[in-house]
């Protein structure tokens, strides 16, 4: 860092320069630039009146890093002086970093209004718009905006997206004429919607915007298609809260590479189309645009909307990365309703944080419920969980195979362990095998076995002698899941 310092002082290669005391101070901690603080405070700003642009911008991205009362001042004065379009969001992006005061977020604001309300070409389009979300990131004024679905009685277009294992069950919840089946799940329009937003067997709810099913594949054309259709006013009217809403983009089917530029594009032409009321947000965001990519190269377009409450699942406070999904959990004991009975004692040898049990009480309520797992953080994170839902469920950390109780159990519900690696597939076979020989001793004559399972060859392997399958569900092909009723003779 020194010989750069030292380049920087006698003029040497200014713009590589830069450029590599950029990299230098990004991979530093705040306490080890201070050392370099003061030669960079003097060195660097100089660089802003230099006849090239690159230098320039260099010269911004270094100043980003220096935690000097100074560097806003000098920031926005070579901001309002930059005349190259491509270089003035780098001064942006540097100023973020700073607790800015009224008289910088002025100025910002008045280049913001600026951008707004003036015609823009072509050529500057790609540059103006990456300022103007620069521009937002610096004010966050309306971040702070909240909203609450409120549209519930309005006509609405949706998808309840489900496993396509469950798609007939969910469709048996909804009362409503206008609905046909897809592949992903269940599309309607209604005015009902609040009468189906409890259903505990969808995975998610998407809307359409009407008349608006599929956009171009250029992200500037997609921006005005939205906008022209209405996007705007078809929020407002669904919900209370002022301000602008807070947004995040999902392309599916998109290649990583090119997405972050389509969405850089996109979001910068929505937010200058939108007139500031749709605001690009890295969290706390409040609507998902999600655009699906076609095979002839257009997108489907949905939008999600978490300002709508889901209180379908409030017990599942805390969970670890092979948890279950509460509605996989949820459709799969509602299909195989009729196996189980009110009053009933349950075990689940490998409850993980508890989902399957907590779902089994939902459905009927048990007399009591055991949950067994010798993963620590996962029964803590499973008592947590019960603390919320206060059922009569309790949670052991223990080892199944060490597991003794004194009165037998009507149903057995669990999610069966799975072999993350090639490597593991002994391990699991021979658990499998201990399983179905163990369970013997805890599972009354005629009782039944509800079991999710990513090894369907192993289930059919050991559950043979003493056991009968009674019903068998393939889940998910993606995953390998599957779900099992097996009785006891």
């Amino acid at each position: 860092m020194k010989k750069l310092i030292e380049k920087l002082q006698y003029g040497i290669s200014p713009r590589e320069t830069l450029a590599a005391v950029a990299d230098f101070l990004g991979g530093m901690l705040p306490i080890e630039i201070e050392e370099y603080h003061i030669p960079l405070m003097n060195y660097v700003p100089p660089y802003f009146e230099n006849a090239d642009a690159k230098t320039r911008k260099n010269a911004a991205k270094v100043m980003g890093y220096l935690e000097d009362s100074l560097t806003p001042s000098l920031l926005i004065r070579y901001y309002e002086k930059e005349d190259v379009l491509y270089v003035r969001p780098q001064y942006l992006k540097s100023l973020k970093n700073f607790s800015l005061e009224e008289p910088i977020l002025a100025i910002l604001k008045n280049r913001r209004d600026s951008i707004l309300s003036t015609g823009i070409s072509e050529e500057e389009r790609k540059h103006l718009n990456e300022e103007l979300l620069c521009l937002e990131e610096c004010l966050k004024e309306n971040q702070s905006g909240k909203h609450t679905f409120t549209g519930y009685n309005l006509s609405n277009e949706v998808l309840f997206v489900c496993e396509k294992a469950f798609i007939p069950l969910t469709d048996s919840f909804i009362k409503e004429e206008r609905k046909k089946l897809l592949p992903a799940g269940i599309y309607m329009k209604t005015e009902k919607l609040n009468e189906y937003t409890d259903i505990r067997t969808y995975r998610e709810l998407l809307f359409f915007l009407p008349n608006l099913k599929a956009v171009s594949e250029d992200p500037y054309a997609i921006a005005k298609q939205i906008m022209d259709a209405g996007f705007v006013e078809h929020l407002k009217k669904r919900h209370s809260g002022d301000g602008a809403f807070r947004y995040r983009i999902e392309m599916k089917g998109v290649e990583d590479k090119k997405k972050s530029v389509l969405i850089k594009r996109l979001s910068g032409e929505i937010l200058r189309l939108s007139d500031h009321m749709l605001v690009m947000s890295k969290d706390n965001y409040e609507i998902e645009l999600r655009f699906v990519l076609k095979e002839d190269g257009t997108y489907r377009f949905f939008f999600k909307l978490f300002t709508l409450s889901d209180n379908r699942f409030t017990y599942r406070k805390e969970a670890v990365a092979a948890s279950i999904k509460p509605v996989t959990a949820a459709a799969f004991l509602k299909c195989y309703e009729k196996y189980t009975k009110e009053k009933a004692q349950v075990l689940d040898p490998f409850c993980g944080v508890g989902t399957l049990l907590f779902e089994r009480n939902t459905l009927k309520p048990v007399k009591f419920a055991f949950g067994i797992d010798t993963f620590g953080e996962a029964i803590d994170k499973a008592r947590k969980n019960g603390n919320e839902s206060e059922y009569p469920v309790y949670f052991i950390h223990r080892d199944f195979f060490d597991f003794r109780h004194d009165s037998l159990f009507d149903e057995i519900v669990t999610d069966m362990p799975f072999a993350a690696r090639p490597e593991e597939l002994g391990k699991i076979d021979a658990t499998y095998h201990r399983f179905f020989s163990k369970a013997k001793e805890h599972l009354v004559a005629g009782g039944y076995m509800l079991l999710l399972s990513r090894n369907e060859e192993l289930v059919r392997k050991y559950c043979g002698q003493g056991y009968r399958i009674e019903e068998f569900m393939n889940i998910s092909e993606k995953t390998g899941l599957c779900g099992f009723v097996i009785k006891k003779l």
